[in-house]
């Protein structure tokens, strides 16, 4: 799980998102109060934390009163998680190109 966690952070994700996904993923859709009983943070943490993660993809809203959050489809989280990977793999290759100009 600690790779999990060091994955995530790596695409994007502080630590505290990190265990709210994974929490998410768990349960599958939770409301704010459950989630934050679940993580051991209060709610007033989370609403802003859960609106950050809707922003960047990785969590969704269900619009409706009290909110309901879910995760990402694992397809869509598998996208994300390919775009990540593409852009470090060029910004190696730009590391790479300058260090070998920088040699000559």
């Amino acid at each position: 799980m600690k790779n999990i966690k060091k994955g995530l952070r790596a695409i994007g994700l502080t630590e505290l998102e990190a265990r709210v996904y994974l929490k998410l993923l768990e349960m599958k859709k939770s409301g704010i109060t459950k989630l934050a009983d679940e993580v051991k943070v209060t709610r007033t943490q989370l609403y802003p934390l859960l609106e950050k993660m809707t922003e960047k993809g990785f969590v969704r809203k269900v619009e409706r009163s009290p909110a309901v959050y879910s995760v990402l489809e694992p397809e869509k989280m598998e996208f994300l998680l390919e775009k990540w990977l593409a852009e470090q793999t060029k910004l190696v290759e730009e590391v790479r190109n300058f260090l070998k100009k920088s040699q000559k």
